[in-house]
């Protein structure tokens, strides 16, 4: 099994926290670590990757460095939320060794609660990638501004199985790269657009449980999909999700907003060699920590609206 992260020297700990969840729950596997990364990704952090993995039987770890001017000349987006490091993951063809034919991305804000033989297994050997709905797939501002139908479904770009045969075979690095070039007034969400503009109708859509993401748990009036028509698929995994991507509430980051489910990355920190890290500091600036806190108080008087959970509450996770 060939398993790729993409992430920055600074992402270390919680990228680790997803490698030590996947060692963990999947013992008797043969894994692969393939990671991306540019030349700041220091030795001190590659030991301690390295470190953890040696801990488990059969588990391997690779690093590659990206080419800083490919990146400079083709990324236009980077920015306080959208580093150039996200849009790695769009040149693992180019990076990757050719005898690996099929690789699983992880993004570096997952836990892994369970085997993945599954979700390797799946048969994506006629489309260019596996991958699971995103749970802002129901706005239709994204396929008009990308020029597809509704019908295709947009995904969620946090777990991808890629069939890198067909990415070499159909260019795709090279689409990727003119979709940067010449569709920039088209790129909202970065470099989930890109995948989804160029392999929108190249796809297999996979179960929740393998990207059981934070959104598909919003209160029904802050849901950004059809739960009517996702009811059974979202209530199937909820409770027992394979893949859990605690996307958008980063738990590693203290006074965050919480996440229903985020024990469990506590749970594989404490298992880790992370486990004595302190939490990030919260980069709220004392002035909105402030407002956030008399929140309650203010809004008695109109003055502001109370920041709403968006958590529905009876999700809860299925303890063995």
């Amino acid at each position: 099994m060939d398993i790729l992260l993409c992430f920055s020297d600074r992402y270390t700990m919680p990228s680790g926290v997803t490698i030590c969840s996947i060692c963990v729950n999947n013992i008797e596997e043969l894994i692969n670590f393939h990671i991306i990364s540019d030349r700041d990704f220091t030795d001190e952090n590659k030991n301690k990757l390295r470190t953890l993995v040696s801990g488990y039987p059969s588990k391997y770890i690779n690093f590659y460095e990206l080419n800083d001017e490919l990146i400079n000349t083709t990324m236009r987006f980077e920015n306080h939320w959208w580093p150039k490091y996200v849009f790695y993951r769009l040149f693992m063809e180019k990076m990757l060794p050719s005898n690996i034919s099929k690789v699983l991305y992880l993004d570096s804000d997952i836990i892994v609660r369970n085997s993945l033989s599954a979700l390797w297994n799946e048969n994506i050997s006629d489309v260019a990638v596996g991958c699971v709905i995103d749970a802002l797939s129901g706005s239709i501002e994204q396929y008009n501004r990308l020029g597809f139908s509704s019908d295709y479904e947009y995904f969620n770009a946090g777990v991808l199985l890629v069939n890198l045969e067909y990415w070499r075979t159909h260019n795709i690095t090279d689409r990727f790269v003119d979709t940067l070039k010449y569709k920039a007034d088209i790129i909202k969400q970065q470099d989930q657009d890109v995948l989804n503009y160029v392999l929108h109708d190249s796809k297999r859509l996979l179960k929740f449980t393998y990207n059981f993401q934070s959104g598909f748990m919003y209160k029904l009036s802050m849901l950004g999909l059809d739960y009517n028509k996702y009811k059974n698929e979202i209530d199937a995994a909820a409770d027992d999700p394979i893949v859990l991507h605690l996307s958008g509430m980063r738990p590693w980051i203290s006074g965050r907003m919480k996440h229903p489910y985020e024990s469990e990355f506590f749970k594989y920190k404490a298992l880790s060699i992370w486990r004595d890290d302190y939490l990030w500091p919260c980069n709220l600036t004392i002035k909105t920590r402030i407002i956030n806190f008399l929140r309650p108080f203010l809004s008695k008087f109109g003055i502001c609206h109370i920041i709403q959970n968006p958590f529905d509450s009876k999700y809860k996770l299925k303890r063995i």
